[in-house]
């Protein structure tokens, strides 16, 4: 089973909130980070919706046990990236940055009120894929730029994390396109319009100059699973008027 081979991976990369250095955190250090602590409470907010974002997905695929299993690890990894970065962010006590629960309730009304439909799962599960993706590139990216110790220790774990996310959602497709290869079309449209799922909760820039390497990156990703990219097929249908 896809679910066994990821636990297994799970299992070795597991890491704990309690191993986390939170003593050591050099508050001064943080706190003249103001724009990289304002970029970890968005992501908080992001993780924290995985709670009503990961069950919407399994109704979808309660059919499918590696999915539902893989969207579990999903939970409950994010969970710990949600638990993380509100404890990180509760010790450096920046102004603003703070992530109360309340603050999560409000994130979470934004999506309240949004479904999914059965026809569009193969396009949700590519906007998983490469919205992992994006993010294990946006917490390596941070954990480039700050020069607080413990954060970059933390960021660490999480990228590691979001790559095996990422992963597991790309067996997924990979899943559905060995049952029908005619599927690949809907997976390029996916790419070619990809949305974060983040988005739903709180203003997520995808298309930066600095993101020119996850771009890159979601192009050899799908084109593993497609054999042909989304800028290429988009050069394609370009050439073909």
């Amino acid at each position: 089973m896809i679910y066994e081979e990821h636990l297994r991976a799970a299992e070795a990369a597991a890491w704990s909130v309690e191993s986390i250095g939170w003593d050591r955190i050099d508050r001064s250090q943080a706190q003249r980070e103001p724009e990289i602590l304002s970029a970890l409470h968005d992501a908080a907010l992001i993780e924290g919706y995985l709670p009503v974002f990961a069950p919407r997905m399994m109704r979808l695929l309660w059919d499918d046990v590696d999915a539902t299993a893989i969207l579990s690890l999903e939970l409950y990894e994010g969970l710990r990236h949600y638990t993380a970065l509100k404890r990180y962010l509760d010790v450096v006590g920046f102004e603003g940055t703070r992530v109360s629960e309340e603050a999560l309730v409000v994130a979470r009304t934004r999506a309240a009120g949004i479904r999914y439909r059965a026809e569009d799962v193969l396009a949700h599960l590519t906007s998983f894929m490469c919205s992992e993706l994006f993010a294990a590139h946006f917490f390596r990216r941070l954990g480039e730029q700050t020069r607080e110790p413990v954060l970059r220790e933390l960021l660490a774990y999480m990228t590691r994390d979001e790559l095996r996310h990422s992963a597991g959602a790309a067996a997924l497709i990979r899943k559905r396109l060995d049952a029908d290869p005619s599927l690949a079309g809907e997976v390029l449209a996916a790419a070619e319009h990809f949305r974060h799922y983040g988005s739903d909760v709180v203003d997520v820039p995808v298309a930066q100059e600095n993101d020119f390497e996850a771009i890159m990156a979601m192009n050899r990703k799908v084109r593993q699973l497609c054999g042909l990219a989304p800028t290429e097929h988009l050069k394609e249908e370009l050439a073909n008027g």
